[in-house]
Formats: C-alpha cells, structure tokens, sequence
C-alpha cells in the first residue's frame, strides 16, 4: 500500500511539535455530537476553527488525508459505506502517520474522523445528485394527448339543470394522483426486482437511493451496455450486494422487453 509523500507528513509532525510546545500541551476535546454533525455538513471554515490550526497548516493536512484515502477508501460512497476493516487501517495509518500532529486532541484521532466524513459526503452528494438529475433528463417525455371537438359539438348548448334534491355521494376513496403514481413505480421496481434469481426486492432502497424507483428508470439502465451496468452496480451496491447478485441483476435488466 503507497503511503503518504514523507515530506508533507514530516512537516506536520514538525508543526504538531511546535504546536504542542506553544501550547504547552494543551489538548483539544472532541466535539459533542451534535457539535460534530454541524461541522461535517458545513463549510470547512468551522473545522479549521475547530481543529484551531492556521489555513496552511490545515491545507497540508487535508492533503495527506485525501492522497491516502483515493488510495484506500472509496470515494463515492459515505463514511458509513465504508468496508469496517478497511476504515479501521486507515485510521490507523493517520495516527500513526501524523503522530505528533494528533497528539493535541484528546482521543489523537477525531480530526480524521471529522474531515474525511466532510470530504466524502460532499464528494458523494455531489456524484449521485448529478446521477439523479441525468436519470431526470433521460426519462421519456409525457405524451400530451390532444381531442379536437367537431364543430356541432362547440355550438351545442349545454342539458338543462336536472331539478330535484342531487343524488347521495357514494363512498369512495380518494387517492392524489402523485401519491398513486409512486405507489405504482414503487411496486414496478419491486415487483422487477423480486423476478430476479435469487431475489433481491429487500435492496428496494438501495435502488431509490440511485435514482432508480420507477420503470422508466430502469429502461434508462437497461439502454446502457452491459458492461457499463455491471460496472455501476458494482462500484454503487458493491458491499450490499454479493458479485452473484450484481450478474444476475445485470442479465435480468440485459432481458427486460
């Protein structure tokens, strides 16, 4: 596993040194997790201010982080997607990497923790909100249809008023019709799923997550070829789905009329 350039990594543990020094060991507490969720979501200016580091002393840490995570996480996916036991090493590799650096916050490890989940939730939002709006784009247009009236029809006058008391309402349940179309793509996409052997109609969610939770949508992923759909499910559902059920997703999608 390539690690980190040495130089950047030597120049923050000299920094951390004389940052200790300064501060005559002063360590930084964790932030609550409230505090801790507010400075994932937000603007990486409150994580400087958290960390209380200067802006290129920050730059340079980011950067080792982000050199190593390309080369050991996956970096479309959310910190909660991560394989545990790989999460793990690369925690290991910060602390033991930027030691000295660490060693002023109290558990020697939350900055990590902190910037890489800022860093991959921003990077992944970003790839499935543009995923998302190009399924958008791609679903076919709604057909407006159109019935042209007859001219006798125009001119004719409307039936007099029927007198009397109006009939009695019946009882009927009454649907939105937006709330009746999901109902139907939802059941669509299931009911497709569960044809897959074996079935894999509990990943339901997984698929509304992609953006895929109508038939159109998935006639849209069943257009592209068939390695570019093996290539998205396994780089998307990989480490929900096994290889086995990815294939037969994928030949299932690849025999869809």
């Amino acid at each position: 596993m390539k690690p980190a350039p040495l130089g950047s990594a030597y120049r923050m543990q000299h920094q951390g040194n004389e940052s200790a020094a300064d501060d005559g060991h002063r360590t930084i507490p964790r932030p609550t997790p409230a505090e801790f969720r507010k400075l994932v979501s937000g603007p990486q200016e409150n994580i400087i201010r958290a960390m209380d580091v200067s802006q290129p002393v920050f730059e340079e840490f980011k950067k080792i982080l982000r050199d190593q995570a390309v080369m050991m996480l996956d970096c479309e996916r959310f910190i909660h997607e991560q394989v545990p036991d790989i999460w793990a090493i690369y925690l290991d590799w910060a602390r033991e990497e930027l030691a000295s650096f660490l060693s002023k916050y109290t558990d020697g490890q939350w900055p990590v923790e902190l910037y890489i989940e800022h860093y991959l939730s921003k990077k992944t939002y970003a790839k499935r909100h543009a995923f998302r709006a190009k399924i958008t784009k791609l679903r076919p247009a709604p057909k407006t249809v159109r019935v042209k009236s007859s001219a006798s029809e125009r001119g004719a006058s409307l039936p007099p008023a029927p007198g009397g008391p109006p009939p009695p309402y019946e009882d009927h349940d009454f649907v939105q019709p937006h709330a009746a179309n999901d109902d139907v793509d939802n059941v669509t996409v299931e009911n497709f799923l569960k044809t897959v052997n074996p079935d894999i109609s509990h990943f339901l969610p997984a698929f509304e997550e992609l953006g895929i939770s109508s038939e159109a949508d998935l006639v849209v992923v069943r257009s592209w070829a068939p390695g570019v759909r093996k290539d998205f499910f396994e780089r998307e559902l990989m480490g929900k789905m096994s290889a086995l059920q990815i294939q037969a997703l994928n030949i299932k999608l690849g025999e869809m009329n």
